[in-house]
């Protein structure tokens, strides 16, 4: 009597919610700093809500009424920013840091991504430095560093994508010149397009503004 092969048992749901789709040790550092954006912004959104409540409070005591959307109070305009900012900047930030981590190195992407929280987290701080609270050249030393860690995770990417090359087999010392290269590169390549695009597009709007003849 011929045997039959058994038919392959089927995997336990239980085993899977055990153990789930793991990822190695490595992706601890780009894991916690996710975590750790998602906090400062979280911040960000109490910061915001707590700045509005202060300008309402000031326009109160002064005898008129807030409106958010034409106040030229600089806490409001502050909160709203910097919340605003970091949401427009999330995708940017987190894409780059986990393409950064799975195509080149979750080191590298752990020592940019946290040179982008750090900086993020100073952008209110820098901002109320100014005269009266309002926007100031410190604000950069928040955006130039947040630049420099998404061009740095972006360009071992690209890199890598071109050519298969991953900078992390170069010396500690390339990495850090190819870094500051690839912020570079990247403004070079994004106002350079950006000015392309406004020449072609501006056109339409030369005559009064509301691209009527």
């Amino acid at each position: 009597r011929a045997a039959f092969p058994l038919p392959p048992a089927r995997p336990d749901p239980h085993d899977f919610m055990a153990t789930g789709a793991r990822l190695g040790d490595e992706f601890r550092g780009p894991a916690a700093v996710t975590v750790a954006y998602f906090v400062v912004y979280y911040a960000f959104m109490i910061l915001q809500l707590r700045s509005r409540s202060d300008a309402s409070a000031r326009a109160s005591e002064r005898g008129q009424e807030y409106d958010r959307l034409s106040c030229r109070d600089e806490g409001a305009r502050m909160g709203e920013r910097t919340f605003l900012n970091a949401l427009e900047q999330m995708g940017p930030f987190l894409v780059s840091l986990w393409l950064c981590a799975v195509c080149v190195s979750p080191d590298l992407a752990t020592v940019m991504g946290g040179i982008g929280v750090v900086a993020r987290l100073l952008f209110p701080i820098l901002w109320s430095l100014g005269e009266g609270g309002s926007w100031n050249i410190k604000v950069e030393l928040s955006t130039q560093p947040y630049y420099f860690a998404v061009f740095g995770m972006l360009g071992p990417v690209a890199t890598w994508a071109l050519n298969g090359v991953n900078i992390m087999d170069w010396q500690t010392g390339y990495v850090a010149l190819a870094s500051v290269g690839y912020f570079v590169l990247g403004w070079v390549l994004s106002f350079g397009t950006g000015v392309v695009l406004h020449t072609v597009t501006r056109g339409a709007y030369d005559n009064d503004g509301s691209g009527a003849d």
